[in-house]
């Protein structure tokens, strides 16, 4: 079993790989759409380098936050996926963009890592201990609205009786 590690940091000695996974990343044609909206729409990533790390930065929002999932199963540690993220407004944060190596999504021979699952668990956690976050957006393979909390006012769903509840199932692409 490979050993994912999701970090806010990356080292800038990681530059190349990240350029490469999210930039010339063989499966982008599978989102090209969605993509290319959120490239219009919030502008394209550029890599940042910050003291010893790598950010990213589009021209809507500045500075984004950033996930990194890096693969321990290997010596030196390998980049096996990214998410950029921010918050979009008093009660939203908004995924901008996922990528992930090739070996890492639902095609790759690691698919069961679920590394892009894996880091939209991240921003959901870290949302979940953000002060007025409600829901989480992904914008693609295409836009899906996650509820972090229920809207002040309204009950949350009550816990199953039998057994614990099923979430669903997430998948790198």
């Amino acid at each position: 079993m490979r050993k994912i590690r999701v970090s806010s940091l990356l080292a800038v000695s990681f530059r190349d790989e990240l350029e490469r996974i999210v930039f010339f990343n063989p499966e982008q044609e599978l989102v090209t759409a969605p993509l290319l909206a959120s490239v219009q729409r919030y502008g394209i990533p550029s890599i940042v380098e910050d003291g010893a790390s790598l950010r990213f930065r589009v021209t809507s929002f500045g500075p984004l936050q950033t996930l990194y999932a890096l693969d321990e199963s290997e010596e030196p540690e390998r980049l096996a996926g990214v998410a950029m993220f921010t918050r979009e407004s008093a009660t939203s944060i908004v995924v901008l963009h996922l990528a992930a190596h090739e070996d890492y999504t639902s095609l790759g021979k690691w698919a069961d890592v679920a590394v892009v699952a894996q880091l939209v668990s991240a921003i959901r956690n870290a949302a979940m201990r953000t002060h007025g976050i409600r829901t989480l957006r992904l914008l693609y393979p295409h836009e899906l609205r996650l509820q972090v909390r229920p809207r002040p006012g309204r009950a949350s769903l009550p816990a199953p009786v039998h057994g614990p509840a099923r979430r669903p199932r997430l998948v790198g692409y």
